[in-house]
């Protein structure tokens, strides 16, 4: 998680003590704290999918629109479900289960939410994160700030890995910059300094016109809100700003935009004193 996850920390481990509790009495065993497993790694990933699919049909059978209160999985089985999803298989299945969770109007907490599109976006899939947070009356996910920054990182890895210029890395570039606009309808700070360092970084991955484009209107965009700024930026922050800066100031050069580069110089001056 990031530094401002820390106050996510107490209930997930919680709700993981639970689940551990849970397991514990299903096997019949007492689990200790800080007991370790003697599986190999893919006995580990057999048990992980086995279980996986044990809990999605668990939780799709006992969410169907003609069961009772009284037959209603534990609010713990969709953290139970998150916490095994570790392909991109798996992943695209989340959705299902969700809808189905919210039809029967069982809750999602915002360590949840997190945890939640934190596993989906590990396992490779950011889309379907997308899919999620575009639809918030299906769906129902309570994200933070730090969840949709964990979106658009995603995404922008992604570009970088499709390799400039490509049609599927415009896809991901597309995908990063769809998450920004919904930012605002959760009710979150919409000039967020590390989701524009993370679009601006992806835009000059894609490269060629488009991607400076991008990456110049990110930027000036961004520089407006900088200049309304009443506090200094933090030091992470200031160390993502001042690094893809100085990329964009290199490609501003280049092209000869001097009077850019010199602007933004200008700002990575005082970024630079947070460091």
């Amino acid at each position: 998680m990031d530094e401002d996850d820390e106050e996510f920390e107490a209930e997930l481990r919680e709700l993981e003590r639970q689940k551990r509790e849970q397991e514990a009495l299903e096997r019949g065993e007492a689990l200790k704290d800080g007991e370790e497993s003697s599986d190999s790694p893919s006995t580990e990933e057999s048990e992980s999918a086995s279980q996986f699919q044990e809990l999605y049909s668990t939780i799709l059978g006992k969410t169907t629109l003609e069961k009772q209160q009284h037959e209603l999985p534990a609010h713990t089985a969709l953290l139970h479900l998150i916490e095994t999803v570790t392909t991109k298989e798996q992943a695209l299945l989340v959705p299902e289960v969700l809808r189905q969770w919210r039809q029967k109007n069982l809750p999602i907490t915002i360590p949840v939410s997190h945890k939640l599109i934190h596993s989906v976006c590990k396992a490779g899939t950011p889309d379907t994160a997308l899919e999620m947070l575009g639809d918030r009356e299906k769906y129902g996910l309570s994200p933070g700030l730090s969840t949709m920054r964990q979106v658009v990182r995603t995404f922008v890895r992604g570009v970088a890995e499709a390799g400039e210029g490509t049609d599927e890395a415009l896809e991901k570039l597309d995908g990063a910059f769809l998450t920004m606009a919904l930012i605002p309808y959760y009710n979150l700070a919409a000039g967020d300094v590390l989701v524009y360092a993370y679009l601006t970084r992806g835009s000059l991955a894609y490269g060629g016109d488009e991607g400076f484009r991008r990456s110049m209107v990110t930027m000036d965009e961004y520089l407006l809100i900088d200049g309304e700024r009443d506090q200094p930026l933090n030091r992470k922050a200031a160390a993502a700003m001042v690094a893809v800066a100085e990329q964009l100031s290199s490609v501003y050069k280049t092209k000869g935009e001097a009077e850019k580069a010199q602007e933004l110089e200008k700002h990575m001056v005082s970024w630079k004193n947070s460091l």
